[in-house]
């Protein structure tokens, strides 16, 4: 079996979000998370039928959508520099944009807040890594709940692309 294809998993993944500062933006790397980023991408079909039959009729390309992802991360803090200037930027203020932390969006002035958000797939045998690109990440909700194990942050949103980019170095 060939090193480059050993099945990768959640201790090989590493997310980093980053906001839209220019020229060096903020950077978290999301620590204690699960191992459970998802996203979703759909493409839309419309189904054209000759009176009900699907076997006289055809499809067509639908609307694109944008892609649908979520993670979940373990929490020690909620806020840090937003409180105090000199304490590290903690997940929910970047992933919330909160006053005293300096998060810009990723987005134009006027549109929804959003992040990007780099998921780094690493290769075990160190021979080829792969990077999913998430360009334009805007939260549509944040669930915090306590837990046994630790504190969740459970992240749901969307990323105003088709698809992301992925690349392979």
């Amino acid at each position: 079996m060939s090193v480059t294809n050993l099945v990768r998993n959640l201790r090989d993944g590493e997310l980093v979000i980053k906001d839209g500062t220019s020229p060096t933006p903020l950077a978290l790397t999301v620590l204690l998370d699960e191992g459970d980023l998802s996203w979703t991408q759909r493409s839309r079909t419309i189904e054209i039928k000759d009176r009900g039959s699907i076997a006289a009729g055809h499809t067509r390309r639908g609307d694109e959508e944008s892609v649908a992802i979520s993670f979940t991360a373990k929490w020690t803090q909620l806020v840090g520099k937003s409180a105090n200037a000199a304490d590290p930027l903690q997940l929910y203020e970047l992933l919330t944009f909160a006053a005293g932390t300096g998060a810009v969006s990723t987005s134009q002035a006027g549109e929804q807040q959003t992040l990007k958000f780099e998921f780094t797939v690493r290769d075990p045998a160190n021979v080829a890594h792969e990077k999913i690109t998430f360009a334009k990440v805007y939260r549509e909700a944040l669930t915090l709940r306590e837990g046994d194990d630790g504190n969740v942050i459970a992240f749901t949103g969307r990323d105003f692309e088709a698809a992301p980019a992925v690349t392979r170095s």
